[in-house]
């Protein structure tokens, strides 16, 4: 019986739906119903809420800040700020409202951080680069597969990862394999052709995934910020 996806699944439900059929995921995957989807759309459809209760109430202190507010404040909002796009990035659903409302304030925050450092020009020369370190990320995040690796309390586990990342394009597999090390792109590498070579000698040859290989072994050329899990296959 075919199970039914959203056009565009949040975290929990479209790791549902690459595991669904998907023989990378052959020696871990379990049974999956349309209740297992029902159940991450609705996990899906509370942090959908979640996220846009704290966009409204950061929309909400941002319109009330005094002229000559405290730097502290400012730097507390440039967090909330990055974790909340990092947050909308891996929802269900069209939120391109709010990322570019998210963008938006992040400019004009950082405009005001270095309003405050004008004469400084070793902090000038490291706030400009902390900007294009986070356009940076925030570039990432346009794939959403790089927001699920960092979600908080990702179904992607470290027992899943490989097939996750075989299981995507090549374009958002270059995006997540700035959020590893060196010493960890070579465990995928080495623990992806494991998985493939035993997936080979149980009838599945997978070529696409065979196409992805060389990818892993590519220094990415914009780091961004890493996720710590810890990589095992077994």
């Amino acid at each position: 019986m075919s199970l039914y996806f959203s056009v565009y699944p949040g975290c929990w439900e479209r790791h549902l739906q690459r595991q669904y059929n998907n023989p990378l995921f052959l020696y871990i995957q379990q049974p999956i119903t349309q209740a297992d989807v029902s159940e991450a759309q609705g996990k899906d459809e509370d942090e959908s809420i979640v996220f846009n209760e704290a966009f409204q109430q950061l929309l909400n202190e941002v319109a009330t800040l005094q002229p000559q507010v405290e730097v502290k404040v400012i730097l507390q909002l440039k967090d909330r700020i990055d974790g909340l796009y990092e947050q909308c990035a891996g929802l269900g659903g069209d939120f391109s409202i709010q990322k570019q409302g998210l963008r938006q304030l992040n400019e004009l925050i950082m405009q005001v951080i270095l309003s405050t450092a004008a004469q400084k020009t070793d902090l000038i020369a490291q706030l400009q680069a902390e900007i294009a370190a986070r356009q940076g990320h925030f570039a990432l995040l346009e794939h959403p597969l790089v927001a699920h690796l960092l979600h908080p309390h990702s179904p992607i586990n470290a027992a899943n990862i490989i097939p996750t990342l075989l299981t995507e394009n090549a374009t958002a597999l270059r995006a997540a394999m700035n959020l590893f090390g060196s010493e960890q792109r070579q465990i995928l590498l080495d623990e992806s052709t494991h998985l493939l070579t035993r997936l080979k000698q149980a009838g599945y040859d997978l070529p696409e995934a065979w196409q992805l290989l060389p990818i892993m072994q590519e220094q990415p050329p914009t780091p961004g910020k890493t996720t710590d899990k810890t990589i095992r296959y077994d």
